[in-house]
């Protein structure tokens, strides 16, 4: 659940950012396909260190 909270954010966020620099540009067509693949790679990378930076719980035991 976390992580579709993650993803949520993102894609919002990274949709406002897109609107905020299509429109310092000039205008012009949005592009929404960019900012949710971005999204999409985040939550991965979000996931990938949740993952790595955990720890393991027979370590957690060991350690005074």
């Amino acid at each position: 659940m976390k992580y579709l909270a993650v993803l949520f954010w993102s894609i919002i966020l990274l949709q406002m950012i897109n609107f905020v620099l299509n429109s310092l540009n000039g205008g012009g067509a949005l592009n929404y396909v960019t900012p949710i693949f971005g999204a999409i790679a985040f939550t991965i990378i979000i996931v990938l260190l949740d993952m790595v930076i955990k720890p393991k719980k027979h370590d957690t035991k060991e350690q005074h």
